[in-house]
């Protein structure tokens, strides 16, 4: 999917719908979404999904990291000000407190950095057989290296290249001057291509 903001690298959107809420007087009772959050989850559940895949080793953990997003985001939905944030960037920063826990809890376990050995679900739109290794082969080699860098890298390049963010909403949802955006996003990448190079050049070591 191509998102009207960008190009993200990433295709796969998390399944389904988010699920009934329990609630309600009686044991048992669905009450509805409220109208709005229903709206955010189908206009942003693509973004939130990219920009968690890109920073976390498997689709079942990002499917999980992203529905934790919007539950919470259900729960702090009375909260929420729109004249302080767009909905979008709102679970945006829920959505990198989500992943920060996430690894976070990875960490403690002695299980922080999962080799992306395989990635076909993020090529299985492609219908070229060949079209569909190559791109799996840039995208792992490209997610393998965003994880040796530093979290502000990281996070910066899944918003642009994850969540397909133009440098203006990068701005927003970090707080930053586009400027300072630009800046980073150019520092970043360079580190990321000699994470890559760097990777590569492990494995013809290696080979």
């Amino acid at each position: 999917m191509t998102s009207r903001e960008g190009r993200p690298l990433l295709k796969s959107d998390p399944p389904g719908a988010p699920p009934p809420v329990k609630g309600g007087d009686k044991p048992g009772r669905e009450r509805r979404l409220p109208h709005d959050f229903a709206a955010w989850y189908d206009d942003h559940r693509s973004v939130v999904y990219r920009y968690v895949r890109f920073r976390v080793a498997t689709r079942e953990a990002a499917e999980d990291v992203t529905s934790d997003v919007f539950m919470k985001a259900l729960r702090s939905f009375k909260r929420y000000d729109a004249e302080l944030a767009s909905p979008r960037t709102w679970l945006l920063r829920i959505a990198r407190n989500a992943v920060t826990d996430h690894l976070r809890a990875l960490r403690r376990r002695g299980s922080l950095h999962v080799s992306l050995d395989r990635v076909p679900d993020l090529v299985a739109d492609i219908p070229s057989q060949d079209e569909r290794v190559l791109r799996q082969e840039r995208i792992q080699k490209l997610l393998n290296g965003n994880q040796t860098l530093r979290r502000a890298d990281q996070e910066i390049l899944s918003l642009r290249y994850g969540a397909g963010l133009d440098n203006g909403e990068i701005a927003e949802a970090l707080g930053i001057s586009n400027n300072a955006v630009a800046v980073r996003l150019h520092r970043a990448l360079k580190r990321l291509k000699s994470a890559v190079q760097s990777l590569d050049g492990s494995a013809s070591d290696g080979s």
